[in-house]
């Protein structure tokens, strides 16, 4: 980034806190916690009001274009100056700079857009507006990478599941369909007895909701109630300590797996190093137990690890010799750009689609409307926002805190406050404090930051910690319709002293 603002690029970003890339900006947008959609929205309006936007594209290799433009009209930049809390003149100057410079534009979501009550949605403008620009599938825009063609492990196309009726499933019907993934949060309900049926056992691999998962209380209450926990991992988590049997599992030194990097079109294959006796991959494990229970031959039937890695590249014409041959990966692929005007894009109808009749037809917005977030006019009980999922370097949700040289540069849990809420409110810096919302309360200690850091009415508290949970008080419901993703950036709280 650093290079193509050295050589004339320029770098809009956007964000409630003024993050370290903010500095080297040449415009920063502060848009209240999520609203960034009002924002896109005003941006689709400008691009089409001015006419600056692919045409070809829109009229060839496009559907819904017409009703799309005609929900972009709404967003004036009085209106998104209204919603966003920011100046009118920033988003006429974005859309200025963005017409001059398109196709040329990136547009990158950074962590955290889809971790909002309308998350999909927001990115659903941003891929909208790549398409307006003209980066559709051009070096730097919105690349349609080719897969491997490698073979799928999944069985859901000989056995789809949906008559077992998967936990979620009928809330968030993209999620399931799109993804085969069941509702974590709606699971919880159903271990205490509020579902269709009961759900009493779990074997988890490499997850830890005992901490990720909002709602703490409630996921402590539901995985301590299960007949069986079963986990298989490299540490004893928060969750691992609720299990009744801990396996430990292999890490990337203790096996070989294959890797496909679909973003440079590249596969590689790591090299197992070591083995630890009474460690065990995870095919390993869950051929053992596949065998155990009766169908381990029919859909468990390779010998090991390598033999499915084998099995996966058949199709290919890659071989796990030519990869153990080039321990930096093979390109399976030629990158080439531009291909949809010869070829049909994954979607439905084979087209950009700015409405959606997949999800019409699932009962979800066919345009990717805006939703306004529900904390604005808190309550006077809970009149901050706390905003949580921003990345910390060296950090990852909750991977890596057991390293002892990382934790040297973050050591506890802190909660980012602006100076002035923090002076009415009695706080100085390092002082334990005490955030609560209308489910639970966590206490960490108190940052201080500078005044134009962060707005005075939100607070940031990372992710992932170990101790000092903030999800102690994030909420399991209202969560993205489509994705059924919870509501990570804006916690109606209070704060004080502990």
């Amino acid at each position: 980034m650093a290079d193509a603002i050295q050589r004339g690029a320029k770098l809009v970003v956007v964000d409630t806190r003024f993050n370290p890339i903010a500095c080297k900006a040449d415009i920063f947008a502060r848009p209240r916690t999520g609203t960034d959609g009002a924002l896109l929205w005003g941006l689709a309006r400008y691009l089409i009001k001015t006419s600056n936007y692919d045409r070809e594209l829109v009229e060839k290799y496009a559907v819904g274009f017409d009703r799309f433009a005609e929900y972009a009209r709404r967003f004036t930049p009085e209106r998104v100056a209204m919603e966003t809390g920011m100046d009118e003149g920033t988003v006429v100057q974005i859309g200025e700079l963005i017409a001059r410079n398109r196709p040329r534009v990136i547009f990158y979501p950074g962590a955290g857009l889809e971790h909002q009550e309308n998350g999909v949605n927001t990115i659903r403008v941003m891929t909208a507006l790549m398409c307006l620009c003209g980066a559709l599938d051009i070096p730097g825009g919105l690349v349609l990478n080719e897969s491997l063609g490698r073979r799928s492990l999944t069985l859901y196309g000989e056995i789809p599941l949906m008559d077992q009726k998967p936990i979620g499933a009928d809330r968030f019907p993209a999620l399931y369909d799109l993804r085969k993934e069941c509702h974590t949060m709606t699971a919880m309900d159903y271990i205490l007895g509020n579902g269709e049926y009961p759900l009493r056992g779990i074997v988890m691999t490499g997850a830890n909701p005992a901490v990720s998962n909002p709602n703490l209380t409630k996921v402590i209450k539901a995985l301590s109630s299960l007949d069986l926990l079963v986990v298989n991992d490299f540490f004893m988590t928060r969750t691992a300590q609720l299990a009744d049997y801990v396996l430990p599992a292999a890490t990337f030194l203790e096996r070989s797996e294959l890797h496909c990097y679909s973003k440079y079109q590249h596969v590689a294959l790591s090299r197992k190093i070591f083995d630890i006796p009474g460690v065990h991959d995870d095919y390993t494990m869950w051929k053992a137990l596949a065998d155990r229970l009766g169908f381990g031959e029919k859909y468990f039937s390779w010998k090991d690890e390598e033999a499915v890695n084998r099995w996966l590249l058949e199709p290919t014409g890659i071989t796990l010799e030519q990869l153990k041959k080039h321990p930096g990966g093979l390109r399976y692929k030629p990158q080439r750009y531009k291909k949809y005007p010869a070829e049909p894009l994954p979607t439905p109808t084979g087209k950009v689609e700015f409405t959606s009749d997949y999800l019409k037809e699932r009962g979800l917005p066919e345009i990717p409307e805006y939703v306004r977030p529900r904390y604005p006019g808190q309550q006077e009980q809970y009149p901050l926002v706390l905003q949580s999922g921003a990345r910390k370097p060296l950090l990852y949700h909750s991977r890596n805190q057991n390293i002892p040289r990382f934790r040297t540069e973050f050591p506890r849990a802190q909660v980012e406050i602006h100076p002035d809420t923090a002076a009415g409110l009695g706080i100085i810096n390092g002082d334990r404090v005490k955030i609560s919302s209308k489910i639970g309360s966590v206490e960490v200690e108190a940052l201080v930051v500078g005044a134009n850091d962060i707005p005075p009415e939100v607070l940031e508290l990372y992710h992932g910690w170990e101790h000092g949970r903030v999800n102690w008080v994030t909420f399991d419901r209202h969560c993205d319709p489509i994705s059924g993703f919870p509501p990570h950036k804006a916690t109606p709280v209070r704060i004080e002293k502990a």
